[in-house]
């Protein structure tokens, strides 16, 4: 099935001359000449890409970029902006930051266009790897929610898996119980240091040996201490 392209451009001539590249490459076009025009159509049948000018009105291309990669219904598209005009450095790194796949200058090269699509699509189509961390004998695969230690198979809670994925990935870093709170409790300040504390001591019990490795640091926090520990 060919790939839907929606394209958010206020100027006719480009729009035009665009839509006719891409059509003859086998892509479904739409154009869309303001935001809610696009916004609505989205909600009825999302694009796979979005080429997107950065000067639309009301509202600056690369939020409507982050907006969009933080919807999970919009997240996997791939985003190309276009702009009209010069932009900084920083302007562009903006954009990219916010979640644009590609950046384009009018006029467009059409030639590096069709090749970044055809590779822009191809990898969006490519299952991701997973994430897998490992630390001193700890293996924790991320999507698939499968921990174990040497060869041995941990059963943990939705808590203490991702409590164990703060520390694997930020070894050595200081967790406080703040910044767990604000990212297992979605900053809950019901659940406090205490809860953090039992879900701690519980984690540590079931690492068995490895357990030593979550250090205290007094007053503060915990913290994946790797001194001295076999890898």
């Amino acid at each position: 099935m060919a790939d839907r392209i929606a394209l958010v451009e206020t100027d006719s001539r480009p729009a035009q001359g665009l839509m006719a590249l891409l059509k003859r490459q086998g892509y479904i076009v739409s154009r869309y000449q303001t935001l809610g025009r696009f916004f609505d159509a989205v909600a009825r049948r999302r694009p796979e890409v979005v080429l997107m000018s950065m000067e639309l009105p009301g509202m600056e291309g690369r939020e409507i970029f982050r907006a969009l990669r933080s919807n999970p219904g919009t997240r996997a598209m791939v985003l190309v902006g276009i702009s009209g005009r010069p932009r900084s450095n920083e302007e562009v790194a903006a954009a990219f930051t916010a979640g644009a796949d590609e950046y384009f200058f009018k006029p467009v090269d059409e030639q590096l266009l069709l090749v970044r699509l055809t590779s822009l699509t191809r990898r969006r189509m490519e299952p991701p790897e997973e994430e897998v961390l490992r630390c001193a004998g700890i293996t924790l695969s991320a999507e698939s929610r499968v921990c174990s230690v040497g060869r041995r198979s941990l059963r943990l809670t939705k808590l203490e898996f991702d409590l164990l994925a703060q520390f694997l990935r930020n070894p050595h870093r200081v967790l406080t119980r703040g910044n767990l709170i604000n990212s297992l409790w979605r900053g809950d300040v019901s659940a406090g240091g205490r809860a953090v504390d039992r879900h701690m001591h519980a984690l540590r019990a079931k690492l068995g040996s490895r357990g030593r490795l979550l250090e205290t640091v007094v007053g503060v926090g915990y913290r994946l201490s790797l001194n001295g520990s076999s890898k």
